[in-house]
């Protein structure tokens, strides 16, 4: 049978993610993979009854389905190269959790730690800031839990790296109002490598990333990742190489 004409669909945000980061890059590249990073889901009050909510406080964990916004306006790719991979064999766009695809949408399972009005606190997302909420579900261990699944071409998490600050590094976070909140979701970013698959051969190449309000710059060698600086972001820094 022919499939059907294609006709618009029409989605409308419920809501925002507030998150520590600020751009893609160093975004943990699953869910799951930021141990106690916190992130907020601001629904609109305009649009959601406080009474959708009822019963939230009574689930552990959600699923998110959001817009991949930062790149929803750069097309899909039939084939995409997965960091996993090395950044050189391809697979079909839908053997992976690439962004670009036919339709930017992201699904992400966080931790749900409390309800407060319209807003909810939650953890162990993968979401940049400002990410429009779609829809959100409960997640259901007995009937989602599959033991038997499998992922030949992932089939375990990557190797988690050491993550060692610099002394002037230490000390900018030391300083920081949000200090404890910020050396973790630096460590957190930066331990599961964020670098490119095709930029990881030279272990002095110098990475920047942005999170929350500062810049970190980094490298990576066979001992671990090297936080070599943090500045307040719109400091004066040197281009990283």
């Amino acid at each position: 049978m022919p499939l059907p004409p294609r006709a618009p669909i029409s989605l409308e945000p419920i809501g925002l993610v507030r998150s520590p980061w600020k751009e893609k890059f160093a975004i943990p590249r699953q869910s799951g993979m930021a141990q106690g990073v916190e992130l907020t889901v601001e629904l609109d009050p305009e649009r959601i009854p406080a009474e959708s909510l009822r019963g939230l406080e009574q689930v552990s964990h959600l699923w998110l389905l959001c817009w991949f916004h930062a790149c929803a306006d750069e097309g899909w790719r039939p084939t995409v190269r997965p960091p996993r991979l090395g950044g050189s064999a391809r697979l079909g766009v839908f053997a992976t959790r690439s962004p670009h695809r036919p339709n930017p949408i992201a699904l992400s399972l966080v931790r749900l730690i409390a309800v407060e009005g319209r807003r909810l606190r939650v953890a162990e997302a993968d979401l940049l800031d400002g990410t429009p909420v779609l829809d959100i579900k409960p997640y259901l261990p007995w009937a989602e839990l599959r033991p038997e699944a499998r992922c030949d071409w992932a089939p375990s998490a990557p190797i988690s790296l050491e993550v060692r600050l610099s002394d002037a590094a230490a000390e900018v976070i030391a300083s920081h109002p949000r200090a404890e909140q910020l050396r973790r979701v630096i460590v957190e970013s930066l331990r599961w490598d964020p670098r490119p698959a095709h930029q990881r051969a030279d272990p002095k190449r110098e990475f920047a990333a942005a999170i929350l309000d500062v810049d970190v710059r980094f490298c990576v060698d066979a001992t671990g990742v090297h936080v070599l600086a943090v500045r307040r972001s719109g400091q004066e820094a040197p281009e990283p190489g």
